[in-house]
């Protein structure tokens, strides 16, 4: 009996073990590579909904239709992250992807008035600061974040016509990585050392602030997942040292406060987190699904976890660049048949992201390799 891409997604969530290899769902997280794939450029596809799906719509045809999807336009993804953006057509060639700069935009001073004035009138600032022109109002911010709900609404819609799941109904950069990715990364591992306390109450604040926003905003949402999108807090960015005092317990607090909440977290583990695996195994069963990139080990993440979370990944992004159709077929199928169907919990996807120069035959052979 054909299942449909929601149930495959929902049993992995679970942990059910698939009866063969073609309820494994497949999902390659895709940003710049479709609008290429398709003949468009990125500056042509930066803001433009319709144009997005109409690239989705060609890898369907000549690819094959994954079971999940982030479809959110290139130009909202840059412009929302707390970094400042080179865009297409704006500050780069017409097809090349947008870039985010590593820059100083916190002092340590900074640090003082997020915990004494809070977190979102600073960030909201930080936002309107980062846009080119800037913005002198934060009306003309909460415009762009409608601007941006409404070019949400067509691509949801695509998603659930096309049984494609949108994996997750709102995103988070938990608040280690995000001062990091704002205060820039050496001048943040510093301040650990050198205002450790000062850092820590405003990690709380921003927590804080990040939770409540978040059950706000997916209070009447169907779709009952969070990103969090925690890209420096693995073991090849700093110790588990620093993990544990500084990076888990207001994760933790964030994962423990959705899940009470009905939501599921889905993070987004960059580089390496074997060695910081095990914490997340004291958290309640099922309230973690991880995306795995390429560098954790998933064979033995796979082992740890075991049943008690779910996770995906891992064709790295080398192999799809410069590896061959044949390599993504074997090492697809060595994921499927000694993990896939052994181990709940398993989705087969991209190690990250699909790189933009991936060879389309390399990311069929990863969407096919299910149907074998």
């Amino acid at each position: 009996m054909t299942i449909t891409s929601q149930e495959k997604i929902y049993r992995v969530f679970d942990c059910v073990l698939p009866n063969d290899r073609s309820e494994i769902p497949v999902y390659p997280f895709m940003i710049t590579f479709p609008v290429r794939f398709a003949g468009m450029s990125q500056s042509e596809v930066l803001f433009d909904p319709i144009k997005l799906t109409q690239c989705y719509d060609y890898f369907i045809e000549k690819i094959g239709k994954p079971d999940a999807a982030n479809m959110v336009c290139l130009g909202d993804i840059a412009l929302t992250y707390p970094m400042k953006a080179s865009l297409p057509g704006r500050d780069l060639p017409d097809d090349e992807p947008y870039q985010m700069l590593e820059t100083e935009n916190m002092t340590i001073e900074d640090y003082k008035i997020i915990i004494k004035d809070g977190w979102d009138p600073w960030y909201f600032g930080l936002l309107m600061s980062l846009h080119k022109p800037p913005m002198t109002d934060v009306n003309q911010l909460f415009g762009f974040f409608g601007e941006m709900g409404q070019r949400m609404g067509p691509l949801v819609e695509y998603c659930m016509k096309k049984d494609i799941l949108p994996f997750v109904g709102a995103v988070v950069f938990p608040a280690y990585d995000m001062l990091s990715m704002i205060r820039s990364f050496d001048k943040f591992i510093f301040d650990l050392y050198d205002e450790p306390d000062l850092v820590k109450k405003a990690l709380e604040v921003v927590t804080d602030t990040q939770i409540a926003a978040t059950l706000d905003q997916t209070a009447n949402s169907p779709n009952k997942r969070a990103g969090l999108f925690a890209m420096r807090s693995d073991c090849d960015v700093s110790s588990p040292e620093i993990f544990d005092e500084f990076s888990f317990p207001y994760l933790k607090k964030e994962i423990l406060a959705f899940h009470e909440a009905g939501l599921q977290c889905v993070l987004h583990c960059d580089s390496n987190w074997l060695p910081i695996l095990d914490r997340f195994l004291t958290l309640p069963k099922h309230s973690v699904h991880f995306e795995f990139d390429g560098v954790t080990d998933i064979f033995k993440a796979a082992q740890l976890l075991d049943g008690w979370h779910s996770f995906r990944g891992d064709v790295p992004a080398t192999m799809f660049a410069y590896g061959t159709a044949d390599d993504v077929s074997d090492y697809c199928e060595k994921l499927i048949t000694e993990i896939g169907m052994k181990t709940p919990g398993f989705m087969l996807s991209s190690g990250c992201e699909v790189p933009i120069n991936a060879k389309p035959e390399n990311v069929k052979a990863m969407m096919d390799s299910v149907k074998k």
